[in-house]
């Protein structure tokens, strides 16, 4: 078995779980694998990726550090999703796919233009969002809201003007051009709503500034 030499190794122990996770995500997007541990996590540098995993529970994510775009597979089950998701978060690293192993999704980085802001939310969540509770007038869809997806005929992921959504079977259609995505109700689900003007100078700016970090791609519709 063949180890990537970290190339930070940090007295860590007094690390709290929250430092420690920050502290991976920050080796992941600079490409700098970090060797850590306290009570709760370590991370181990493998190959061309970097593992972060808990004590008890095992494996929470595995990051490829080499391969452009870079990205992270997250677990949802552990009880450290939610931190580390709003630490990607921060990177402008979304869920923008199941991985194949259950329970874990892709998180690479993704940008939209300027005036657009990114959310993540589960396919109900979207769902009332966009016609309300019980509210089924097709008026009331907003129309300045994207969806990221693969559209028809197993079209490369992209961006794509959020039309509606309809429910059938127990699953969800989001409704794009000239097809539909389906998901199920507590899938995760990234989509962006267009930003007010005043908000818009400031977003572009901090745009501009990740875009040119390692191993970022610009994806746009």
């Amino acid at each position: 078995m063949v180890f990537t030499q970290p190339s930070k190794t940090m007295a860590s122990s007094s690390l709290t779980d929250a430092q420690l996770i920050e502290t991976f995500v920050e080796g992941f997007v600079q490409g700098q694998p970090v060797l850590l541990s306290n009570a709760n996590l370590r991370t181990e540098p493998l190959f061309d990726s970097m593992q972060l995993i808990d004590n008890r529970e095992g494996l929470i994510s595995t990051a490829n550090m080499q391969k452009v775009p870079i990205w992270a597979k997250v677990c949802t089950r552990s009880m450290y999703w939610s931190l580390l998701h709003d630490v990607l978060r921060r990177q402008n690293f979304f869920p923008l796919a199941k991985a194949e192993t259950k329970d874990f999704y892709s998180y690479r980085y993704c940008l939209l233009s300027a005036d657009y802001e990114i959310h993540c939310t589960t396919a109900k969540e979207l769902w009332r969002i966009c016609w309300g509770r019980g509210q089924t007038v097709r008026s009331s869809i907003p129309l300045d809201l994207m969806v990221w997806g693969q559209g028809p005929a197993l079209e490369k992921e992209s961006w794509h003007p959020l039309r509606g959504m309809d429910c059938d079977q127990g699953f969800l259609k989001i409704k794009i051009l000239g097809g539909f995505i389906q998901v199920e109700s507590q899938d995760l689900v990234v989509w962006a709503r267009k930003i007010s003007e005043h908000r818009f100078s400031g977003a572009r700016e901090e745009g501009q500034l990740r875009a040119g970090m390692r191993g970022y791609l610009r994806l746009r519709n």
